[in-house]
Formats: structure tokens, sequence, C-alpha cells
């Protein structure tokens, strides 16, 4: 059952808020990751339907942005030994597709877009002088999405979209393995879920979308 985005976001606000008053202890380490990583959109679109001309009569146009691979990268400073402050960015390269129906039939279109998403927040680790290293923490998001042209042979025309850049609230929990006692190096295992909108700034309205990123990396603590 998926939690409401209300309550997720609050949810979210709240691990941000806790995490942030429990920051105070010093500290100078830093953390840099590179994170290849997977994002699933979980994208879900309403269909919007438009009476147009002759011979199309009434259409119905649906969109949604595919998952892809991307890569990312993250720096962290560790405010105290349980507390780190981390930015990240993940640029991705995903297909959007968009199906329109309407008195001629149902034509089918794609078009690439990339999503250049920024996180900004904080993460609490459980057990931050062991070997294993629990994580987990709250973040804002902020997406930018470049704009698409869906070209529709059948129907003659180009469907072009724009999308404004939107901000959420996200979580995320992660797990990193020392490479040795005392190294430096780790492999880190993370998840991030974001609570987002990307808003069209045209006729299909918005195109509601929620990633997950899955991300598989090492990190460098200096």
């Amino acid at each position: 059952m998926k939690m409401p985005a209300s309550s997720a976001k609050f949810i979210a606000l709240f691990l941000i808020l806790v995490i942030g008053n429990n920051a105070f202890a010093q500290g100078d380490k830093w953390v840099i990751r590179v994170l290849p990583s997977y994002l699933l959109t979980a994208t879900d679109n309403s269909p919007v339907t438009a009476t147009m001309p002759p011979p199309l009569g009434e259409e119905t146009t649906s969109q949604s942005i595919e998952d892809a691979a991307g890569f990312g990268l993250g720096l962290e400073y560790m405010w105290s030994e349980r507390i780190g402050f981390e930015i990240a960015a993940f640029l991705s390269s995903h297909d959007s597709d968009m199906v329109i129906t309407n008195d001629l039939g149902t034509f089918a279109a794609s078009a690439s877009t990339s999503l250049r998403t920024f996180t900004f927040g904080a993460n609490y680790y459980f057990q931050p002088n062991g070997r294993v290293q629990w994580s987990l923490g709250g973040f804002v998001p902020l997406m930018f999405v470049d704009g698409t042209d869906h070209v529709f042979t059948g129907l003659d025309r180009t469907e072009h979209r724009d999308y404004d850049q939107d901000y959420g609230l996200g979580v995320k929990g992660g797990v990193a393995w020392s490479f040795a006692a005392d190294s430096p190096w780790t492999l880190n295992l993370e998840a991030r879920y974001m609570f987002l909108l990307v808003m069209e700034s045209e006729t299909v309205g918005d195109v509601d979308v929620d990633p997950l990123v899955l991300s598989v990396g090492v990190g460098y603590r200096f």
C-alpha cells in the first residue's frame, strides 16, 4: 500500500529535524562517494482528454518517464561521529513515452530526457566505529528535467513538452563496509526515495515522479 505523499513528507521532514537537533559534537572529516545508480521513476500520470477538430474527435494523451541507469556523486561532512551533512548529485537519461488516442486510432512516440537531481540532507550513523556502518537520513531533493519532442509520424505532428523544476522531501537508508580496519575506503549500498512532482507547462497535465534511487559505489574518507 502506497503511503500518502503528505504523511511521507512529514516523516522525511521529521527525520531532518531530529538529526539536525542531535548535531552537537564538532568533527573535521569528509567523505566523498562515487555512486553508480539506477533510478526507478514510479511515474504516475492521469490521461488528459481534449476535443480536437475533425477528423481527430475526442483525443486522450498520456505520458510516462521510464526507469534508467545513472551516475551519482556525493560529498558528506561528518559533524560528529554519528551525524553527517551531505550534498549529492545524480544524472540519468530516460525514455519518455507518450500515447495519443483519438478517432483515427492509437499512436505512440518516444523521446529521451535527462534528469538532474540534487539532494541536500543529513544522515545518522548507528555504529560509527564499526566495520559495517548503517545509516538513516532525510533530505531535500531538487530535480531538473529536460524538455522533450515526441514525433508522431502517423499524425504528422510533434508534441513538445517543457517541464518546471521541482523540489520535495526524501528519506535515505544506507550501509557501508570498510575494506579493512582503519581503511578510508568503503563499499556503499544506498537507497533514496523522493517525493516529487514534475509539473508540465503545457496540455498533458502533471507527470508525477516519485523516484527511488538505488546506488552501489565506493566512498573515501579524508
